[in-house]
């Protein structure tokens, strides 16, 4: 089934099973399978290594076969009482910061700013029940870990991605399967800033959906310090004007003052 043949507009929102019935999504390289029973739900994934982000498309099957027989990777059974018929798909942002690297060298001019376009990869979490209750909670595509911070003693393990830095918003594809954060850098130094690496606060920011059909978080602006490899962080608290008419999809994982280093 392809996107366009989908009943579903977005792979993401609620979805209402019979008691007994498989229902599939395949979203990029993620494959996953869900499937009702009277006091279980049964949750199946797994995923493809290569694939291409910049083409990841997504499809859903309403009638797929048994989960038992798609033979996935991992296979869970959620325990209750009593399920109930709603299962709510709920895109997110990672659960750690992501540190981004530019894919060439990128400069700041001295006491200048500059606007660069980033995305994140997104997680999934999977809820069922009013009031809802996280059945799983796990990424479209895992990123490699990295470790950010001034000594092996002293930092925060972290998500490590690269980045083109577009600075136009039209060299960016929209993506089901990625976020774009609007990222200003104000350079106040006398000097020209090379960017090597950017720690991007993802768990403290909202997820949105534009209507355009891109995700959005809010504007993210870097001041850097007289501290090496420092600068201080402030989220807005809405999506940026290029994001036309957004809806909030997912709220922070994580609070946090508007300004933080």
């Amino acid at each position: 089934m392809s996107r366009s043949e989908s009943l579903q507009s977005t792979w993401w929102g609620q979805f209402r099973l019979e008691n007994n019935q498989t229902v599939r999504w395949v979203i990029g390289p993620l494959k996953l399978a869900a499937k009702r029973l009277v006091s279980e739900w049964q949750i199946a994934f797994e995923r493809t290594e290569m694939f291409d982000p910049e083409t990841a498309d997504w499809s859903f099957d309403p009638a797929a076969p048994d989960i038992s027989s798609l033979n996935y990777q991992t296979m869970e059974r959620h325990i209750f009482n009593q399920t109930n018929d709603a299962l709510q798909i709920v895109p997110a942002l990672p659960d750690r910061p992501l540190i981004t690297r530019p894919l060439t060298s990128l400069y700041v001019p001295a006491n200048g700013s500059s606007t660069i376009y980033v995305s994140s990869p997104l997680w999934l979490r999977i809820e069922t029940g009013e009031p809802p209750i996280e059945v799983q909670d796990l990424p479209l595509f895992r990123p490699p870990d990295t470790w950010f911070g001034p000594s092996t003693m002293e930092g925060q393990l972290c998500y490590a991605s690269r980045t083109f830095a577009r600075l136009n918003l039209e060299n960016v594809l929209p993506s089901p399967i990625r976020a774009i954060t609007r990222v200003v850098i104000n350079n106040q130094d006398d000097t020209k800033l090379l960017v090597e690496k950017l720690n991007l606060p993802v768990p403290y920011l909202a997820l949105y959906e534009s209507n355009d059909g891109r995700l959005w978080t809010p504007t993210v602006t870097m001041v850097p310090t007289r501290d090496a490899g420092m600068a201080t962080i402030e989220v807005d608290t809405a999506p940026p004007k290029q994001a036309l008419e957004s809806k909030v999809l997912s709220t922070p994982r994580q609070r946090s003052e508007k300004s933080m280093v």
